[in-house]
């Protein structure tokens, strides 16, 4: 077992000495040889390689032979930057308020699309999004005041119709 080398540098001579070189270093204990079964049982066949214990596999390096040494990785790089900053507000206002308070999600869309043709911000989406959401929410609730109040017709419509069909008393 052999202990592993530090990589060397650009420039660097093989064999020269290194500030971590006079260091004493302990060997690192044998792992247990497991016994292999010499009889098969039951009839099935025996196994005839042994399996690596946890330790053997731990020494093994990671890299294949005639890699590249180990070379420290740099930073992570920061995700790129949202551009979140660069939407417009009122685009943003509106679709919230599409949800929320309909009215004001018009209004801050056509707000929003306003000042998108004059400063040319992001967000014209959005801001459409919010138009449409808001708008539908209009048209829905139209059809259903309609629906509702031509409901309430109907049936004052068949009340009278059923007080008319008359008692069924003549009067003489």
């Amino acid at each position: 077992m052999s202990t592993p080398s530090t990589p060397q540098q650009p420039g660097e001579r093989p064999g020269a000495a290194q500030p971590g070189d006079a260091q004493p270093t302990t060997p690192l204990p044998e792992a247990p040889r497991q016994p292999e079964h010499s009889a098969p049982q039951g009839g099935q066949p025996a196994y005839s390689g042994a399996a690596p214990s946890y330790q053997q596999a731990a020494q093994q390096p990671y890299a294949p032979a005639g890699s590249t040494p180990y070379r420290p990785q740099s930073a992570p790089v920061p995700s790129p930057a949202t551009t979140l900053g660069q939407t417009n507000t009122y685009a943003l206002l509106a679709i919230v308020f599409a949800f929320l308070a309909p009215l004001a999600g018009i209004i801050f869309g056509h707000l929003g699309l306003g000042q998108i043709k004059r400063t040319g911000d992001a967000g014209r989406g959005i801001a459409l999004t919010g138009l449409i959401i808001s708008y539908a929410y209009f048209v829905f609730l139209a059809m259903f005041v309609i629906i509702y109040v031509g409901f309430i017709f109907a049936m004052i419509g068949a009340i009278g119709s059923f007080g008319s069909m008359g008692s069924g008393y003549d009067s003489f």
